[in-house]
């Protein structure tokens, strides 16, 4: 398989004041273990002068900190650093998002995919971002319109929105329209509807291809279709609109690994492009395709391992 990888889109961290960072918000995991890592930011905001934000529900931090909402923290600050997994990273933003703010993940979870650094890493990060030295990576966002009967509901997701049968009932059975057009009928488990950013999770998982984040497509990815059918890349501009059809289970709704209720034959889901993509923070020291050879464990045929294999140094001689 080939990915090409488009050239980036850059945007600057939005500024207020001089030009360096003079307001940083933090949104952490609730249960990991991120104390070193919070006081690491509260003192690099002491010694810089900067302010020091965080959500209400936020773990304690031994230094000083301003206590807010979700609001008021991205209308406030230049940056949100979540520090945590992919989650918290997803959380930040689906918070930071619709204000236009950048994110940068400090990963403490076993994956981290999205996240740029580790924590050892972060206080080095702080300098490169307050010094101009980043890029911000933009990245497709996915809305998704659920109307059932007569009530209606708008969900925002980053990865992906996932329609799943609930356990114990039969098949699910969708029809799915592109542009207003029929592309296929879809018997299974049910579908998958993500962004580029999403390719690694859930639609990985079932099959589907890894995608370059910097594309801009949306992916339409079955779960156990009873038939040849696999993922579908669509243009970003594309609307996606699928029927659940009048034989179908009743479908668990999934936005980013969480549940949103439930739909049942008749309902209709449309799928589009969000007006406001997520904005990654990127300091170059590394790329997509590297982090997802070492995060996604992907490994080369042994032979190919075996032939370019670099020998041992002789230490001690």
């Amino acid at each position: 398989m080939t990915v090409v990888e488009p050239p980036s889109q850059l945007r600057p961290v939005r500024r207020r004041g001089l030009g360096t960072l003079r307001a940083v918000g933090v949104i952490a995991h609730p249960i990991r273990p991120c104390r070193d890592v919070l006081d690491a930011i509260a003192g690099w905001t002491e010694r810089h002068g900067a302010r020091l934000l965080a959500l209400d529900d936020q773990i304690p931090i031994r230094r000083r900190i301003e206590r807010v909402g979700d609001g008021e923290l991205v209308d406030s600050v230049d940056v949100v650093i979540a520090v945590g997994g992919d989650g918290t990273l997803l959380r930040s933003l689906a918070v930071a998002a619709l204000a236009g703010v950048p994110v940068l993940g400090v990963n403490l979870g076993r994956l981290g995919l999205m996240a740029e650094v580790d924590p050892p890493e972060l206080t080095a990060a702080l300098d490169a971002i307050d010094a101009g030295r980043y890029r911000v990576e933009e990245r497709v966002a996915l809305e998704t319109n659920v109307r059932r009967g007569t009530g209606e509901q708008v969900l925002r997701a980053s990865n992906d929105v996932v329609l799943r049968r609930v356990a114990g009932h039969r098949q699910a059975e969708l029809a799915v329209s592109i542009g207003g057009q029929l592309f296929s009928r879809y018997v299974g488990d049910g579908l998958i509807l993500s962004t580029p950013t999403g390719s690694t999770a859930y639609a990985y998982s079932a099959g589907g291809p890894i995608v370059s984040p910097g594309t801009q497509t949306l992916l339409v990815t079955p779960l156990a279709a009873h038939s040849l059918l696999r993922s579908l890349i669509v243009d970003a501009g594309d609307r996606i609109e699928i029927e659940v059809l009048d034989g179908s289970a009743p479908l668990m709704i999934e936005r980013d690994g969480s549940q949103d209720g439930e739909v049942t034959a008749g309902s209709r889901v449309t799928a589009t492009r969000s007006t406001h993509d997520d904005l990654l923070i990127r300091l170059g020291w590394t790329n997509f395709y590297s982090r997802a050879r070492r995060k996604l464990q992907l490994v080369d045929p042994l032979e190919l391992t075996e032939a370019t294999a670099t020998p041992m140094p002789n230490v001690g001689r």
